[in-house]
């Protein structure tokens, strides 16, 4: 007995009035049948028991019930009450529950439609290996699809891109070092710079007489040398220029290769699949099944005794 007086009224779909007054307990047959599925599947995560019950109130004699229309999704059965309540009364006993083999047949019935009726779900990305039960939630399932779709997606863009990747840090070396060189080339060509001018205007000097005498073929040295240091910093930023596009060509293949590999891999993450799995016979475990006695309070309300339940859905 789970429900208040109240909440028996409530379940009725009743209003409790003022006058109204408990005068007993009775209790009616009823069939009662629990069953525990268990679901092993290693492949697809599972591991899983389903609890399959149903409750019928005055069974037909014929012995033919549709279980749906019965379930019970109420209190567990391990917690309903193994006595009657205080001077309660009986109805007379269902007589479809009086038959053993009756009861036998009905038990069997009920078994075969928990087979045929209990199935769990589970997720399978097949091209990823992912897989879940019914106790992994959806956004659960998609984080794992997630995170193995990027390791893929990063395994397979280090083999595609690898020897490009070693050609971009030997380029990167390179344009460092050219860099430096060219920093080098520009200081030299700017002292021959300084050189040149400053010898030339010794030998202007020397021409007219005002300072000591200064060779044409100094002069000329000098302007060799601040030409060779030009055509250094030439060379330097045209090697420069040649690493730039061979860097730009590269890093714009490995984008398309990355690009490539990440939509492959965002489309797989959403092959996602629904099993329905099936239970085994032998993985059906039939609990309790006979006879229960359902309570109903016997209430008095303006001279008419109403019955009304005393158990149900918490």
């Amino acid at each position: 007995m789970n429900h208040s007086l109240t909440e028996a009224f409530r379940a009725a779909g009743k209003t409790m009035s003022a006058d109204a007054q408990q005068t007993g307990i009775l209790y009616r047959s009823a069939l009662v049948a629990s069953a525990q599925v268990r679901f092993l599947d290693r492949k697809y995560g599972v591991d899983a028991e389903v609890l399959r019950a149903a409750l019928v109130e005055n069974p037909e004699r014929r012995g033919s019930i549709r279980w749906d229309d019965f379930i019970y999704s109420g209190p567990s059965l391990d917690k309903v009450d193994t006595s009657p309540a205080p001077n309660a009364r009986f109805d007379v006993l269902s007589a479809a529950l009086t038959e053993a083999k009756l009861v036998t047949a009905l038990q069997k019935d009920f078994t075969d439609w928990v087979y045929r009726s209990t199935t769990v779900k589970a997720r399978a990305n097949e091209a990823l290996k992912v897989y879940g039960g019914p106790d992994v939630s959806q956004a659960d399932f998609m984080k794992a699809c997630s995170e193995s779709a990027s390791q893929a997606r990063d395994t397979e863009i280090e083999k595609q891109a690898g020897k490009i990747d070693r050609q971009i840090a030997s380029l990167q070396d390179k344009l460092a070092r050219e860099d430096r060189e060219l920093r080098q080339d520009e200081a030299d060509l700017q002292n021959r710079k300084i050189e040149a001018g400053a010898n030339l205007l010794e030998l202007g000097a020397s021409f007219i007489g005002l300072g000591r005498k200064k060779s044409v073929s100094t002069q000329l040295t000098k302007q060799r040398l601040s030409q060779n240091a030009r055509a250094d910093v030439e060379e330097s930023l045209d090697a420069i220029a040649q690493y730039k596009k061979q860097l730009t060509e590269l890093e714009a293949e490995r984008a398309r290769i990355a690009e490539d590999v990440n939509a492959r891999w965002g489309d797989v993450v959403n092959q996602i699949t629904e099993i329905t799995l099936n239970p085994k016979k032998t993985d059906i475990y039939v609990n309790l099944f006979g006879v229960a006695w359902a309570p109903y309070y016997l209430v008095e309300v303006g001279g008419q005794t109403l019955e009304l339940p005393a158990f149900g859905a918490e």
